[in-house]
């Protein structure tokens, strides 16, 4: 049976080793971002070996949904996905269905993290081959651990929660003839921005009815995030351990 002794001095290890857990900086965290980034605009195997782990799992019913109503590629064309399910379940997935698909710019407009997750917001804007493609806004959440030692980068993704205004982007392939409007839908019609100062046009309801909108007024951006990373979780925690160990710590040397 172990001593009172030995069970302090385990305690004040394990608690050691959970307070020293990583915490990603800004830079690392934005080295993170960066790499997910550049695998949207610029995609290659290489690069999603060293920034995903072999693990890697997408979320985005946003992605999902244009797979399903606008498959681009032979390994989307085969397959319907469950909007609630992943995306891509397996690297080698990813890897087979972004491989497939046309670059398109990506522009991280903010950027916030904790200690063991990136978030960013983003936007693209050449989604098709078409004149003034409207713009598409997302937001990604990226939960990271650290790599081996040896990797290009410190820190690899394992998660991806994606979301973003696919109605936007399912337009612009309309547009551009890639897609088929869904049924009830033209390119012009329902999606389509009123001119300035004009009566929106009606839209359907789920009923069959028609409801005209009140307000032609848009929304004004979201301010830039300003304020710092958050690290106040990992402070307080790191403070919470070193308290807990302090009181072990004296009780082990009571007992000596």
């Amino acid at each position: 049976m172990p001593s009172i002794r030995n069970t302090v001095v385990a305690t004040v290890a394990a608690l050691g080793a959970t307070a020293n857990a990583f915490c990603l900086t800004d830079a690392e965290a934005q080295q993170v971002a960066t790499n997910w980034g550049n695998m949207i605009a610029d995609y290659s195997d290489s690069l999603a070996d060293a920034a995903l782990e072999k693990n890697f799992t997408d979320y985005s019913e946003s992605v999902s949904s244009l797979i399903n109503g606008c498959p681009q590629g032979s390994a989307a064309e085969a397959i319907t996905l469950p909007l609630l399910e992943p995306t891509f379940s397996t690297l080698a997935a990813f890897k087979m269905g972004q491989g497939q698909q046309a670059p398109i710019n990506f522009e991280q407009l903010q950027m916030w993290h904790s200690c063991t997750s990136v978030n960013i917001r983003w936007k693209t804007t050449n989604t098709a081959p078409i004149p003034n493609p409207k713009p598409v806004v997302g937001l990604i959440a990226m939960e990271v651990n650290e790599a081996s030692a040896g990797n290009q980068y410190p820190y690899l993704i394992n998660t991806i929660y994606s979301e973003f205004d696919a109605a936007a982007w399912l337009q612009n392939l309309v547009e551009a003839g890639i897609c088929k409007a869904p049924t009830g839908l033209t390119a012009t019609a329902a999606c389509s921005s009123s001119a300035a100062g004009a009566t929106p046009a009606p839209y359907p309801t789920g009923n069959g009815t028609a409801v005209t909108p009140t307000s032609t007024a848009s929304p004004s951006s979201p301010p830039a995030y300003t304020g710092p990373a958050y690290t106040g979780a990992a402070s307080s925690l790191t403070s919470s351990f070193a308290a807990i160990s302090a009181v072990l710590l004296s009780a082990l040397v009571f007992l000596q």
